[in-house]
């Protein structure tokens, strides 16, 4: 059994999201849902990603391929900023790489097992 939270109040032009144990098809698709209308929410405004996977399962095959969407929404936003993914080592983090580089936000996206560089990289991204 899964869950995610998705936090778009705490911090001005964060989307923060957590998500814990192992998420069904299903989970990831009301995830995806969600995710992509806290993105729409910023209405034109920019914003960063900040994901919290460290105690995340992974997903399967198909799961993971829902995730991507994700991914891809953010991606399409001109004012997407970029992403900041914390993570532990092993399949979670090989998985999330391989939706981020197919899903189109690598190029902004750090995948860390240390909350202080995800956070210093936000900082940079919305500075910019």
């Amino acid at each position: 059994m899964g869950s995610y939270r998705i936090d778009t109040d705490s911090r001005p032009g964060v989307l923060h999201f957590t998500i814990e144990g192992m998420l069904t098809l299903e989970d990831v698709r009301e995830f995806v849902a969600a995710h992509n209308a806290a993105v729409d929410g910023f209405a034109g405004r920019d914003y960063v990603v900040l994901g919290d996977l460290r105690s995340m399962r992974p997903l399967s095959p198909e799961a993971s391929e829902a995730m991507e969407r994700a991914k891809r929404h953010s991606a399409s936003q001109c004012n997407f900023r970029g992403s900041a993914i914390l993570v532990k080592e092993g399949v979670v983090a090989l998985q999330h790489r391989r939706t981020s580089i197919s899903g189109g936000v690598m190029p902004t996206e750090i995948i860390s097992t240390s909350e202080e560089e995800c956070i210093g990289h936000l900082e940079q991204l919305q500075r910019r």
